[in-house]
């Protein structure tokens, strides 16, 4: 009883009030739009000098509170600069390198990346500044996750308008682009990004476990 007091205490601690979210929404509205000066600071941050900015692409970055941690999040096209390919395909680097289309499988093929490849960063915010907190590093580098159209969707109005139809879990912001032909949604899965195309998703069947019982057996 004591312990599952505590439990309940720490939940209560841990979860933010209305006010507090509210607060912090309004927070993030009044942040000022992302500067090339500043984009170009975040990602020095982060990889150093191994990629740079893909001005080819318009919009070539946008924020974004993407995985709905209530701080704003940069989302910039990217692609590896010259000689640095090697620092990108590092053992160890300080970022989590995805593939978009693919799931990667325990003991496959380490994920690499390309000379020219067009990539996407996304700088995981921290507190109240965001992207521009020297503290926001976390940060995922994506592959095959940029199309055309690149824009942001707030995941609240797109959840709303699109009410009883099949969707992942929306945890935030969602980034709208047509990738490979098909319009879609770039979003956070959780433990990373993933792509959907609301014409064809569909949702997960949930697995029942029914204790007690042997794979295969009839039950009585």
């Amino acid at each position: 009883m004591t312990a599952c007091s505590k439990e309940n205490k720490t939940q209560a601690e841990a979860s933010p009030s209305p006010t507090t979210v509210q607060a912090k929404q309004q927070q993030l509205q009044k942040l000022p739009p992302p500067e090339l000066d500043q984009v170009q600071a975040a990602l020095k941050r982060v990889f150093k000098d191994s990629v740079v900015i893909d001005s080819g692409h318009q919009p070539a970055f946008l924020v974004g509170d993407f995985n709905g941690d209530l701080s704003q999040d940069l989302a910039v096209v990217v692609r590896p600069s010259a000689g640095k390919i090697a620092d990108l395909n590092e053992q160890y680097p300080n970022w989590m390198l995805r593939d978009v289309s693919h799931t990667s499988e325990p003991g496959g093929p380490t994920l690499q990346v390309s000379d020219n490849e067009v990539l996407l960063a996304i700088i995981q915010g921290y507190g109240a500044q965001g992207w521009r907190d020297s503290q926001a590093t976390q940060t995922y580098l994506l592959k095959d996750a940029v199309g055309s159209s690149l824009a942001v969707q707030p995941g609240k109005e797109y959840t709303a308008a699109n009410a009883g139809k099949p969707m992942p879990r929306i945890h935030g912001d969602l980034l709208s682009e047509v990738r490979h032909g098909t319009s879609g949604f770039l979003y956070y899965t959780g433990p990373t990004y993933s792509w959907f195309d609301p014409k064809t998703f569909k949702a997960e069947t949930e697995t029942r476990v029914v204790h007690g019982r042997t794979p295969g057996m009839k039950p009585k």
